[in-house]
């Protein structure tokens, strides 16, 4: 089904979106001005206006803000042709495209539009029709601007991992992003890498800003919600799928972490597509 969303953010410094998340459609996130930092995975990125940054649907992410202005527009691969799908994925795989500030009015303008195109209700086919029109330009602007050749580069490419990260700590990520519907304990955790419990516990919490079970949690959650919006499977099924101990306490701590229960999240998804078919 079709699904857009389009928000401008103006952030203030600290600001702290929550547990890292999944979804089914693209994110772009358009830099105006500010600094983003950006986490997926195991890597950390610096964003740095005006940046354009691209995820795929399924990128586990989170953004923290260093004061910053925003343009996030989600859309869904159907929204989308073949060469646009493929255009966007080529951009994921490039990190952080930077622009150079002249061309930022230019952009800016056209989101604008799009912006206002979307804020209208009811967004009505014909306005379907006009935000794809504009979105092909937007994607037609990024494209031409990010193959420029010659003297003038339009855009530079970046992947700063966070300095803080210790070796060790991605080591860890990585293990929990392959592992996180397994039982482990901290105590497993030091002996597979080499580490002390306050060390580990420290180094982990000062990189992500959470905890590790509270990070292990947030992944069998995003996993969880996703399955209970592109299937069919019992609650029960989807608890033993992601790593809880039961469906009850399946649904308890969904309800605690997300506000809402399980077949809440799969309606509300549902209701969610179907206003913007």
């Amino acid at each position: 089904m079709a699904y857009y969303n389009l928000q401008y953010k103006n952030q203030p410094a600290g600001h702290n979106m929550g547990p890292l998340h999944t979804h089914d459609f693209f994110e772009l996130e358009f830099l105006l001005s500010g600094e983003r930092h950006f986490f997926t995975k195991y890597q950390m990125y610096k964003l740095h206006a005006p940046a354009l940054l691209v995820l795929p649907p399924h990128t586990t992410h989170k953004f923290e803000s260093n004061g910053c202005e925003v343009y996030t527009l989600q859309v869904s691969p159907e929204t989308l042709s073949e060469d646009q799908i493929n255009f966007l994925n080529l951009l994921a795989k490039k990190s952080v495209v930077h622009f150079p500030i002249q061309k930022l009015p230019a952009l800016r303008s056209v989101y604008e539009i799009l912006l206002k195109i979307y804020n209208s209700f009811p967004f009505t086919t014909y306005k379907k029709m006009a935000f794809n029109l504009h979105l092909g330009r937007l994607l037609y602007m990024f494209y031409s601007y990010a193959n420029v050749q010659g003297e003038e580069q339009h855009y530079s490419l970046t992947a700063d991992i966070n300095p803080s990260t210790a070796p060790v700590i991605l080591k860890v990520l990585d293990f929990l992003h392959n592992h996180y519907k397994e039982q482990f304990s901290l105590d497993d955790l030091c002996e597979k890498f080499h580490v002390s419990k306050s060390y580990l516990s420290f180094a982990f919490a000062r990189a992500t800003n959470t905890t590790i079970f509270q990070y292990k949690l947030s992944l069998q959650l995003e996993e969880a919600k996703r399955l209970c919006r592109e299937t069919r499977y019992s609650y029960d099924k989807i608890a033993e799928m992601t790593g809880f101990s039961s469906g009850n306490y399946f649904r308890l701590i969904f309800k605690k972490h997300e506000g809402q229960t399980p077949n809440q999240h799969r309606y509300n998804s549902l209701e969610k597509r179907n206003k913007h078919v």
